[in-house]
């Protein structure tokens, strides 16, 4: 079967507990209107220190293919399962999007199908086929073909019903095709795209393929870290130049947002490395490293747990009514004249039993895998 490493790599289990650490706190703002602007996603256009939180477990998934499989055994059929094993992965991947997205709410007329798990799950298995099927080299050429004709399919195909090609929020070539393909079945918040839809997933593929580079560098003995970290800065500066022609847009998944949240991925895992691999502790590593041994449970539980708290309902005192989170942050946090503060608190207050859980999982040697 593929070969997976029988030791794990200290230096992306934190990174790994960062991202989770970061989609959690991002998630559950205790007040929405009170939210520093950092830690909210772009409105559209731009890009905040929220948006690169997804990315990243995106960038991560490739790293871990790289790491976990053997592509030569698996091309050689000496890897007898191993397909039956990567389906069965991303299957229960999509299938838990679709209880998270139906929690609390279920409506078969409106389910929303796409999702923060099934872009995963489809990002998994798009990565783990072509790694298996394509060298360095293949999978350079291809994240180029894919980076590259994802914006001449933007810039150029006119977006039917408009007339001509549109990168703006109203009207854009995603929003027809989730809308033409999914229908009501899509992300609605005064939108007419879904953030995970369907021809944004091409480049959400792209960044699995750049942290499958990253993690075949990590593989093959992770020697020349400077180097990397050029590499990493060198593709910032191209996003950040394509951004003049190509806006970064995270909910397009645009070309020059996928290199920008790319390339602090590279130079994320490459300081990660330097800094954590070899044994070495810090105070911040542990926390991380504990989080990102289990982070699709925890996702799961932190999703889980504040839709509960939201969907429960209680009277005021002056007879309106308010869900249990809402009397929770006023309980606790009602003294605290910074707003955004406390609404960051919140999240932070989350994110506590959910590392305790992580402890309790990692001292019993338990780790959760689809």
């Amino acid at each position: 079967m593929a070969t997976p490493r029988t030791t794990r790599v200290q230096s992306v289990d934190i990174l790994r507990g960062l991202a989770i650490a970061g989609m959690i706190v991002v998630n559950n703002p205790g007040d929405a209107l009170h939210v520093y602007p950092q830690l909210r996603h772009a409105a559209w256009n731009g890009c905040t220190v929220a948006d690169f939180v997804f990315p990243l477990f995106l960038f991560l998934v490739g790293v871990c293919v790289a790491l976990a499989v053997d592509r030569e055994a698996v091309a050689a059929g000496q890897a007898p399962g191993f397909w039956p094993k990567v389906l069965r992965r991303t299957a229960i991947l999509f299938l838990l999007g679709l209880l998270e997205n139906a929690y609390l709410r279920l409506s078969l007329e409106t389910l929303r199908i796409p999702g923060v798990l099934q872009r995963i799950a489809l990002v998994y298995l798009a990565v783990v086929w072509l790694h298996v099927r394509l060298g360095r080299r293949g999978i350079t050429a291809l994240l180029a073909v894919i980076l590259v004709g994802y914006w001449l399919v933007l810039a150029l195909v006119p977006v039917p019903g408009l007339g001509h090609p549109s990168l703006g929020m109203d009207a854009n070539l995603q929003g027809w095709l989730d809308q033409l393909v999914l229908g009501r079945h899509i992300w609605r918040f005064k939108t007419t795209w879904d953030p995970e839809g369907l021809l944004s997933t091409l480049p959400a593929i792209g960044l699995g393929l750049l942290g499958l580079l990253a993690g075949l560098w990590l593989r093959t003995g992770a020697r020349g870290t400077s180097r990397v970290l050029a590499w990493g800065l060198a593709l910032l500066l191209l996003g950040l130049g394509w951004s003049v022609w190509f806006p970064i847009n995270k909910s397009l998944c645009t070309s020059s947002f996928v290199l920008v949240t790319g390339a602090a991925g590279i130079m994320l895992l490459a300081g990660s490395h330097w800094l954590f691999d070899g044994g070495r502790q810090t105070p911040l590593g542990k926390p991380l490293l504990l989080l990102g041994q289990n982070p699709l449970a925890l996702y799961v539980a932190a999703s889980f747990l504040a839709s509960t708290l939201r969907h429960i309902k209680l009277s005021d005192a002056v007879g309106g009514t308010s869900n249990l989170q809402a009397f929770l942050f006023r309980w606790l946090f009602s003294g605290w004249g910074d707003r955004p503060a406390a609404s960051l608190a919140w999240g932070v207050l989350i994110l506590l039993p959910l590392l305790l859980g992580a402890w309790a999982l990692h001292a019993r040697r338990i780790v959760l895998r689809a």
